[in-house]
């Protein structure tokens, strides 16, 4: 039995089997239906590998979202806790059927991903995962083992276990709460660093986003959602596709700024912008419109981690 089990749809069998080759290059094994032998039973040879190995990964594309066995597949994995996903560009994070809508879902290309996810599967045993990064692993399996762990521990631990979250949950709600100067940043020096960011920002899309370290390793683009790093990217990228220059700046004097929701050491800025784009035949149009920037300090710099923008979708395409 093998190590790693691909799920896929049939019109996408290269994408499969490249990548099975780059993980066998690993020194794992991969199995997927090209080695079914003749006369063996289809159903009952993909159940005993799919049972067997430790982290099934599903390449999600048009097709494989409407095949009836692949979403069986899917689902027998996610509920043995070592589904990884994968999308192909034609499939964004919301067309997927729920519950694998519910986690990150990475492009097929974002093999770092996909890497870490095996190594947290405890498969790449070399490979150095980033704390931060995101990976393909279902998010769901860590929820679902603290669930098990209170119903193993009874009814008198379960309510102590309880008690104790929601304690913390009210010192955490107080810690969001406090005013910035007791989180030990004055206002003055928020403002600073919102401002910053914002430039920053700025910077990094007229530059044409070579340099991107202002984005942090996960970044949710408004109605989009959660997303990685790379698929922010690729979203961004968008605006090379459809202008030949774009050039925007933020009114930074007009910078509202208020806590994160998401980091308890970051920050929400709303910031006046404007953005001239000419087109490929010359022609230039100015949109002007309030863009919503979050961001935190994992490493002790600023990295954005949720940017909004107006129903009209300036900076990225609508859902």
């Amino acid at each position: 039995m093998a190590d790693v089990f691909i799920s896929y749809s049939k019109q996408h069998r290269h994408l499969t089997e490249q990548l099975a080759r780059e993980l066998e290059d690993k020194g794992l094994s991969v199995w997927w239906d090209s080695e079914l032998a003749a006369g063996e039973s289809f159903r009952q040879r993909i159940q005993d590998e799919l049972l067997a190995c430790k982290a099934a990964i599903v390449i999600w594309t048009p097709e494989a979202i409407n095949s009836d066995y692949v979403l069986s597949e899917a689902e027998r994995a996610r509920t043995a806790r070592k589904l990884l996903q994968a999308r192909t560009a034609d499939v964004e994070p919301h067309d997927l059927p729920p519950p694998f809508d519910a986690s990150h879902v990475p492009l097929l290309e974002d093999r770092q991903s996909i890497l870490g996810g095996l190594a947290r599967l405890g498969l790449l045993k070399d490979f150095k995962i980033a704390q931060a990064a995101p990976t393909a692993l279902y998010a769901g399996g860590e929820s679902r083992r603290r669930a098990s762990a209170l119903r193993r521990a009874g009814w008198p631990a379960a309510a102590l276990l309880a008690i104790t979250a929601l304690a913390g949950f009210a010192i955490y709600r107080s810690y969001i709460a406090a005013p910035s100067s007791a989180l030990g940043i004055t206002d003055t020096g928020l403002r600073g660093r919102a401002a910053a960011t914002a430039d920053r920002f700025m910077a990094t899309l007229n530059g044409g986003l070579k340099d991107t370290s202002i984005l942090g390793p996960e970044v949710r683009l408004g109605r989009r959602g959660l997303m990685s790093k790379t698929d922010a990217i690729a979203e961004l990228h968008k605006l090379d596709a459809s202008y030949d220059r774009v050039s925007c700046k933020a009114d930074t004097g007009s910078l509202t700024v208020k806590k994160a929701e998401q980091a308890p050491d970051g920050y929400r800025a709303i910031v006046a912008t404007f953005c001239d784009f000419t087109d490929k035949s010359g022609k230039a149009t100015t949109e002007k419109f309030q863009l919503e920037i979050e961001a935190a300090r994992p490493n002790g710099t600023d990295q954005i981690i949720g940017l909004w923008q107006p129903d009209k979708m300036v900076l990225w395409q609508a859902r």
